[in-house]
């Protein structure tokens, strides 16, 4: 019986054989695995510095300007301490490598005056961490309230969740 199923599996592998045949495609746009694992740890950076800002609680400003509150020195050396462990090994696989701050208001105000107002803050973030020595650029973006985390804003802490400069790393 054993031999029966060797010979019949047999028979019908080499039968089998040219029709399993598959025509693969060529895989010349399948990343290194180095650009892989670079990929990787710029991500696990990212969702540190998120973690960071989370942690630390948001930039706080004044009303209505691009000047900061009281209290946001221990957020700028949280993310400063972020960038700085991590940005030589970065640097290396992403040589154009950047720090983004991404500025957003709540939806109060004028369209064009939040557009610039969210700029102005992540400038602010920018040249305070430029001032406490890092050394990647750092550009900012406003986007005014066109990414909210909250919509529509009900209450005095929707708006204070809108209010927000996101740090990131970019290639």
């Amino acid at each position: 019986m054993r031999s029966i199923l060797v010979i019949g599996a047999s028979l019908m592998m080499s039968q089998l054989t040219p029709a399993m045949a598959v025509d693969l495609p060529k895989l010349d746009n399948v990343p290194k695995l180095s650009d892989v694992k670079d990929r990787s740890l710029l991500d696990t950076v990212n969702r540190k510095l998120a973690q960071q800002q989370i942690r630390d609680g948001q930039f706080e400003f004044k009303t209505g300007k691009a000047e900061f509150a009281a209290g946001n020195e221990k957020r700028i050396d949280g993310l400063l301490k972020i960038i700085t462990d991590n940005s030589n090994t970065l640097k290396a696989a992403f040589p154009n490598l950047l720090v983004t701050a991404e500025g957003h208001t709540d939806s109060d105000g004028k369209a064009d005056f939040n557009q610039m107002l969210s700029l102005g803050r992540a400038k602010t973030v920018c040249n305070a961490l430029k001032a406490k020595g890092m050394k990647l650029s750092c550009k900012p973006i406003g986007v005014g309230s066109s990414k909210p985390l909250v919509s529509p804003e009900k209450t005095a802490a929707d708006k204070q969740r809108n209010r927000r400069v996101l740090v990131q790393l970019a290639r």
